[in-house]
């Protein structure tokens, strides 16, 4: 590997790839949270999707939390981190879409996690004797520099991989999507929004060998769970949407998986730093917009739809329709004030097909003609977790 050949330099891209291994215990504080998250798209006859794959580790400070009615012990803050080794408690979590069914209990484990800096890894496995292991552990590649292996070992299924980036721009390369620390609190993501993953499943539908495009991110929240909308997606040729949007609203208030009574209390919110950007395979800058909006359209079906709408001031505009056919449902409460209340967090994956594409980026006109069919993962979260 050579400086010329990378987005950026390979000591920098080995730096922010080191930052994996650690949950910045010196910025963590009363509410911070931690996860370490893979988005799964294998390729198929329609491009990439619709199936898809999530496998995540996750962890939150407090005595004890709740998560998907499994309790476990929080982070400590006063903890001991030896020789760059952490130990705490976490929840590895999966599930697998199949294009038409979620099969939501493929893995959720609570188990003693080791986070190792100088060895390269997460591991959260349930102790021997319990039974058969259960878990999974995200390391260092051994076959390969700079890459990512996963082992899963779920209830209902198992998988092992590996992912790498190309390195030749921002989204195929580590690299630091948010750095904020202050004294009040901050957030630090590493994100990869751009992997190649390879490798041997064996899924509710049976075992396969899959291969296509992925997503890892490591997240330190270091200030309450707050509310969000996230996408991201996928068509055919490997381009690649995403876009951002935390928000305020009432939504702050609710509590399980419900939804106002109307389209215009769902959709009484006020976006914060709403962004996005497109961002096609190879080297070269990603686009981005600086206005966005996802909206929830509710009384379609089972699942809400989403207008999604971002442009920039260069001219470069892009809609469509979320529509989903699938979806997951996360949650995280943690008992404050001696136990006499719980914040609450609901987090919200919907799998969704693009509809009404219709777009241009770059002087390219975007829509299904030109693009072929979109997949995407849609981001629904609200609550606040204090």
């Amino acid at each position: 590997m050579n400086s010329a050949s990378t987005y950026q330099a390979p000591l920098e891209n080995e730096r922010v790839y080191n930052l994996i291994w650690s949950q910045m215990p010196e910025m963590q504080n009363r509410h911070s949270s931690s996860w370490w998250f893979f988005l799964l798209f294998p390729k198929g006859p329609e491009g990439y999707g619709p199936r898809q794959l999530m496998f995540s580790i996750a962890a939150r400070m407090g005595q004890r939390i709740r998560v998907n009615d499994s309790w476990l012990a929080g982070l400590d803050q006063r903890r001991t981190i030896r020789n760059g080794v952490d130990r705490f408690q976490a929840i590895s979590v999966g599930w697998y879409c199949d294009g038409q069914q979620v099969h939501k209990d493929f893995l959720k484990q609570v188990a003693s996690t080791v986070l190792s800096e100088p060895e390269e890894f997460i591991k959260c496995w349930s102790a021997p004797e319990s039974g058969p292991r259960c878990g999974c552990e995200f390391r260092a590649s051994a076959d390969r520099d700079l890459a990512l292996e996963a082992i899963v070992e779920g209830q209902n299924g198992r998988a092992h991989f590996q992912a790498w980036g190309d390195l030749v721009s921002t989204n195929s390369s580590p690299h630091e999507s948010i750095n904020i620390d202050t004294p009040l609190g901050g957030t630090h993501f590493i994100a990869w929004r751009r992997m190649n993953f390879a490798g041997d499943f064996d899924l509710p539908t049976g075992r396969e060998h899959l291969e296509g495009i992925c997503y890892f991110q490591r997240v330190c929240l270091n200030v309450p769970t707050f509310p969000w909308k996230w996408i991201w997606s996928l068509f055919p040729d490997g381009s690649m949407f995403s876009a951002y949007i935390p928000y305020i609203g009432l939504n702050l208030l609710r509590r399980g998986y419900t939804f106002f009574g109307s389209n215009r209390l769902e959709q009484a919110t006020i976006p914060v730093a709403a962004a996005g950007f497109w961002d096609t395979p190879g080297p070269g800058e990603q686009i981005t917009f600086s206005g966005a909006a996802i909206t929830p359209i509710l009384g379609q079906g089972e699942f809400p739809q989403f207008d999604v709408q971002v442009s920039n001031k260069q001219g470069d505009a892009l809609s469509f329709l979320a529509a989903p056919y699938g979806h997951t449902h996360l949650y995280i409460d943690r008992p404050v004030w001696g136990d006499r209340r719980e914040t609450h967090w609901s987090y919200n994956e919907y799998m969704f097909r693009m509809r009404d594409l219709n777009g241009r980026v770059a002087g390219r006109a975007i829509n299904q003609a030109t693009m072929g069919q979109g997949f995407g993962n849609l981001e629904y979260s609200w609550g606040l977790g204090l």
